[in-house]
C-alpha cells in the first residue's frame, strides 16, 4: 500500500552549483518514508507485487541459499570416518573437500552473472540448483578408497554451482523491496546462506555417528529437490524495465502458467534484452573493478579479516573437540560434537532477530536525525557491538578456552558470541556495499562473497604451522587485535563515506545518497537534495 502526493515544483531545474534542491512528485508509504525506488504502475512491476508474493519469492531464494552451504560443509564433521575410508592417515587432509567447496562458492558466481544477464537470474538459479543436485550425487556414491580426488572434484563442482544463489539474490532483493525494507531482507537471505554453515556441520555430527557417512549428501540433495520444484511452480524474475521503450517486451510476456514457465526456465520470450559480448564481457569485470573500489576495500577488510578467522576456526573446530585429551583436545564423539555445535544455531538465531530489529531502524533513526536526507554509510552504525565488542572478546575467549584447556562451556559461550557477530556482520556489509554500486547488485554480492571467504581459503594452509609456533592462544588473542584494526575501515567510511564513494569507477557507481526519504517536520517532500 502506498499514498501517492503531487508537489509543485518550485525549483524546476537543479541547480548543482548553487546547492538548490528539485522536488518532485513521490509514492509515499503509509508511515512516511519515500518509496525509493519509485515502482510504476503496472501491476506486473516486482515492487508492486503483494507481500505473500514477494514473500514467497524471497523465501525459496533463501531455500536456495541454504542449500549451498549446507551442502558445501555437509560432511564438516566426517572428517574422521572418512580418512579411514579414503586410506588418509591425516583427518586435516580430509578438510580440503570443505576448501574445494568454498572456492567454488567464492568463484561460481563470477561465471554466472554474465549467464544470468544473458538467460535471466531465475533460469540460472534454477539449473545451478539441478547442478548442485547432480554434484550431491556424485559426492554421495564417491565411496572407495581410490576415489579420494574424484570425491573433492565433486565437492569443488557443487561448490561453483552452489555459490549462485547468494549472489543473484542481492538483485532479486534490489528489484523487489524498497530502501526502507532492505535490511530485513539482506538479513533474511545472508542469513539464511549462512545457516547452512551451521545445520551442515550439525547434522554431519548425528550422521556419521550413527549411519553411514554417504547420508550427509542426501538429506541435503532432498532439500536441493525441494527447492526445484518450488522454483518450477512458483518463481518468477524479478527484472523489469521501467523505460517507454520496453513496453512492448513487457506487454509480449505470457500470462498463461505453461507459457510463462516454459519462457522462463527454457525458452521462449526474453526475460531480458539482448546484450553484445562487449557488454557481457564488462558484466564479467564489473565483479574486479568493484573490488578495487577503496569504498569496497575498506568494506571488505572488515569482512575478509572477521570472517576469515570465524569459519576457519570453525571448521577445525573439530580436531579440537574430538582430539584426545592427552593431546589437548576434548575427547568428543561426532555425536556430541554436534550436539557442541547448536551454541552456534543460537548465534545465528540472536544474529537474526538483531538483524530484524536493527539493521533497518537504526540507519533509518539516524537519517530521520539528519533532516531524512539518506546516505548509505548510516546502514555500518549497526555493526559497532558485533564487530567492535562481540567479535574480538569471542576470539579472545576462545583462545583463552584452547590455550588453558578450560571448560568447554567457556569454548561454547565464545562459539555462540563468535557465531553471533559473524553472521550479524555479513549482511550489513553485503547491504552496504550492494547500495553503493545498485545497478550492479549482483557483481558486488560476488565480490563481497569473495572477499568473506578468500582468507577463509587461505587460512587452513598455514594457522596449522602458526598454532604450533605461538600455541592457540596466542593465535587467537593476535586474530581478536586483527579484528579490532580491520573495523577501521568501516569507521572511516562513516565518517568520509560520502567523499569516498565519489573515488570509485563512475560507471558502477550508483547510489541513493542524498535522496530525502524521511517525512519530517510536517514536510512530506521526496526529492534528492544536489
Amino acid at each position: 500500500m502506498s499514498i501517492e502526493l503531487a508537489y509543485s515544483v518550485t525549483n524546476p531545474e537543479p541547480k548543482n552549483e548553487s546547492g538548490n534542491s528539485t522536488q518532485v512528485s513521490a509514492k509515499l508509504s503509509p508511515n512516511g518514508f519515500a518509496l525509493v525506488p519509485q515502482p510504476s504502475e503496472d501491476v506486473k512491476d516486482p515492487l508492486n507485487w503483494s507481500s505473500f508474493k514477494k514473500s514467497t519469492t524471497l523465501l525459496i531464494w533463501c531455500l536456495g541459499c541454504f542449500a549451498t552451504t549446507a551442502s558445501g560443509l555437509g560432511n564438516a564433521l566426517g572428517y574422521f570416518v572418512q580418512a579411514q575410508a579414503y586410506h588418509k592417515p591425516d583427518p586435516i587432509s580430509l578438510s580440503y573437500s570443505v576448501v574445494a567447496a568454498t572456492a567454488g562458492i567464492a568463484i561460481g558466481p563470477l561465471f554466472a552473472i554474465p549467464l544470468a544477464h544473458l538467460f535471466g537470474r531465475t533460469r540460472i538459479f534454477l539449473w545451478s540448483m539441478v547442478g548442485l543436485l547432480a554434484t550431491g550425487i556424485w559426492s554421495a556414491t564417491m565411496t572407495h578408497s581410490d576415489q579420494y580426488g574424484d570425491f573433492i572434484a565433486a565437492r569443488l563442482f557443487g561448490g561453483l554451482f552452489g555459490g549462485i544463489a547468494p549472489a543473484l539474490g542481492a538483485e532479486t532483493i534490489m528489484d523487489l523491496f524498497f530502501l526502507h525494507q532492505r535490511g530485513k531482507a539482506f538479513t533474511v537471505l545472508n542469513l539464511s546462506f549462512l545457516a547452512g554453515v551451521v545445520v551442515g556441520p550439525t547434522l554431519s555430527g548425528f550422521i556419521v555417528g550413527s549411519t553411514s557417512w554417504t547420508v550427509q549428501f542426501w538429506w541435503s540433495n532432498g532439500v536441493e529437490g525441494i527447492v526445484i520444484i518450488l522454483a518450477l511452480a512458483l518463481l518468477e524474475d524479478t527484472y523489469y524495465d521501467r523505460t517507454p521503450e520496453a513496453e512492448d517486451c513487457r506487454k509480449s510476456w505470457p500470462d498463461s502458467f505453461l507459457a510463462n514457465r516454459t519462457a522462463t526456465f527454457f525458452a521462449g520470450a526474453r526475460v531480458i534484452p539482448p546484450m553484445s559480448m562487449a557488454e557481457i564481457i564488462q558484466v564479467f569485470c564489473n565483479p574486479f573493478l568493484i573490488g578495487i573500489c577503496p569504498v569496497t576495500l575498506l568494506c571488505g577488510g572488515l569482512i575478509l579479516v572477521d570472517f576469515g578467522f570465524a569459519a576457519f576456526f570453525n571448521i577445525i573446530l573439530t580436531v579440537f573437540l574430538q582430539g584426545s585429551t592427552a593431546t589437548g583436545g576434548y575427547g568428543f564423539t561426532p555425536g556430541q560434537n554436534a550436539e557442541f555445535l547448536f551454541c552456534l544455531w543460537f548465534g545465528v538465531i540472536v544474529a537474526q532477530l538483531y538483524g530484524h530489529f536493527a539493521n533497518d531502524r537504526i540507519p533509518l533513526w539516524i537519517c530521520h536525525r539528519n533532516g531524512g536526507i539518506w546516505q548509505p554509510e548510516y546502514r555500518l552504525h549497526t555493526l559497532w557491538l558485533p564487530g567492535l565488542v562481540i567479535l574480538p572478546v569471542s576470539l579472545g575467549l576462545y583462545g583463552a578456552s584452547l590455550q588453558y584447556h578450560l571448560h568447554y562451556m567457556i569454548l561454547a559461550l565464545a562459539t555462540f558470541l563468535g557465531g553471533f557477530a559473524t553472521n550479524a556482520i555479513v549482511p550489513v556489509t553485503a547491504n552496504y556495499i550492494v547500495e553503493c554500486f545498485k545497478g550492479h547488485a549482483s557483481e558486488s554480492a560476488a565480490t563481497m562473497g569473495v572477499y568473506r571467504l578468500a582468507f577463509s581459503l587461505t587460512i587452513p594452509f598455514f594457522a596449522p604451522a602458526w598454532i604450533s609456533k605461538v600455541g592457540a592462544g596466542w593465535c587467537l588473542g593476535m586474530a581478536a587485535f586483527f579484528s579490532i584494526f580491520a573495523y577501521l575501515g568501516p569507521l572511516l567510511l562513516m565518517w568520509k563515506g560520502a567523499k569516498i564513494r565519489t573515488w570509485s569507477f563512475k560507471s558502477l557507481l550508483a547510489d541513493e545518497g542524498g535522496l530525502k526519504v524521511i517525512k519530517t517536520a510536517g514536510n512530506m517532500e521526496a526529492r534528492r537534495e544536489v
